[in-house]
């Protein structure tokens, strides 16, 4: 799985051939295990086995299909994703292309896959590739994943025991890991070089790779199911419980982690209590979890396993140098309307996601009423900014570096999306 650059501010399907539309999402809870994830700098995307997908970050909602998947690959732009499923079938959302008319005939299920300038290239478990254009290269190898070299010209093939093929301009390994304790699950290249990931979390880099430390000492919920390098010097490892592990200059940007409780619907809550809420968190009282005082901006705060103000990251800030994100305790814009609501409604409702994963899950409404949200950005799949509304024209927000929590007019910024959204009675 391979990383993409794309310089932006932080938010924070038909069948093969023919560019996918955004099918309904399946309800949002619980989320399902987690396929794989795959990243762009400034964020990341998880692919439920389901179909699902989540965005983190700066990544954009694109659509799902629905149904069950094996892999997800981004374009090189970050404008768009495929997914892949076991039997061959891709879609392609955003910007991504599928190339051939037909499903390969395999003859065991997809495992991997990695993106080139030709398009999507996948792997089956038992080592053919399936090029773009649908051609078939028996390798015969047992393998997990594939992993094409930076310049397109080649790739690698990697196998449970940490095996690795190379082909084309790809870097021979002639050495597996020799301290290898469980299953290799996936790969990434980083720079010109290849980072393997354990099920236990260890990581192995190879081919002239930087080791950036690895999740082998955590307690795991789930084995890791995948990893992917969002930037040169980093990279993010993947659970399939929707954990999220980064390391180096990769950022952390929430995780699809949901507990039983957080699935049972949430009970009625009125909007002037929400409203009650940001505006006791704006005037800088106590708060659950938070002592008092005036809350911050930190780029990428309140995006922790739990709601509430945290460190922000200086990955990927576009803010006023020097950058003191990572030493801020504070909240982003989605982190305030996460912690708002975790407080109103006594769970984590929004989630960890951006402000295109929250709008996904919240009902639009064209009259506005004190406690809903709203959204700013081009499209409902490419927001990058929420408020929460307290009526005569006014939100509640955390607008940008330097800010604190504070009222503004309705029109803060001038791309507001038409509608309000709230959480579905």
């Amino acid at each position: 799985m391979r990383r993409i650059v794309l310089a932006c501010v932080l938010l924070l399907a038909l069948f093969v051939g023919v560019p996918a539309r955004a099918a309904t999402p399946p309800d949002e809870c619980p989320p399902g295990e987690i396929a794989g994830i795959t990243s762009l700098d400034g964020g990341y995307w998880l692919a439920g086995r389901d179909g699902r997908v989540h965005a983190y970050g700066t990544a954009k909602l694109f659509g799902s299909p629905g149904r069950p998947a094996a892999t997800i690959e981004a374009t090189a732009s970050g404008e768009g994703y495929w997914l892949a499923a076991a039997d061959g079938t891709v879609w392609a959302y955003g910007d991504a292309k599928v190339a051939r008319t037909t499903t390969p005939a395999l003859t065991s299920p997809v495992v991997g896959s990695t993106r080139t300038e030709s398009g999507l290239w996948l792997t089956t478990a038992d080592g053919t590739v399936v090029a773009p254009d649908g051609t078939l290269t028996a390798r015969r190898h047992a393998v997990v994943d594939i992993v094409a070299t930076a310049s397109g010209k080649g790739y690698w093939l990697v196998a449970a025991d940490g095996s690795v093929w190379a082909y084309g301009d790809a870097a021979a390994v002639p050495k597996k890991p020799s301290n290898l304790k469980a299953p290799v699950v996936s790969a990434t290249s980083a720079g010109a070089g290849l980072v393997l990931a354990g099920a236990d979390g260890a990581v192995f880099a190879l081919a002239g790779a930087a080791f950036h430390g690895s999740a082998a000492s955590l307690r795991l919920a789930k084995p890791v199911i995948g990893v992917a390098a969002a930037t040169a010097d980093g990279y993010t490892l993947a659970a399939g419980d929707g954990a999220v592990f980064t390391f180096g200059t990769d950022g952390f940007m929430g995780n699809a982690v949901t507990t039983a409780a957080d699935c049972a619907p949430p009970e009625p809550t009125p909007g002037s209590e929400i409203v009650r809420i940001a505006t006791a968190i704006k005037d800088g009282r106590a708060m659950q979890g938070w002592q008092g005082g005036f809350v911050p901006y930190a780029w990428g705060g309140g995006h922790g396993s739990a709601p509430g103000p945290s460190f922000g990251t200086c990955n990927w800030y576009t803010g006023p140098l020097p950058c003191r994100a990572d030493v801020t305790f504070g909240v982003d814009c989605s982190g305030f309307a996460r912690w708002v609501y975790h407080l109103a409604y006594g769970r984590d409702v929004l989630g960890g996601e951006n402000t295109n994963g929250q709008l996904r899950k919240l009902t639009r409404s064209t009259t506005g009423r004190p406690g809903d949200l709203v959204f700013y950005g081009r499209s409902p799949s490419d927001t990058r900014h929420v408020a929460v509304f307290i009526g005569d024209g006014k939100v509640i927000n955390a607008l940008r570096t330097g800010t604190v929590i504070r009222v503004d007019p309705i029109d803060v910024s001038r791309d507001r999306l038409p509608g309000f959204y709230r959480v579905a009675a």
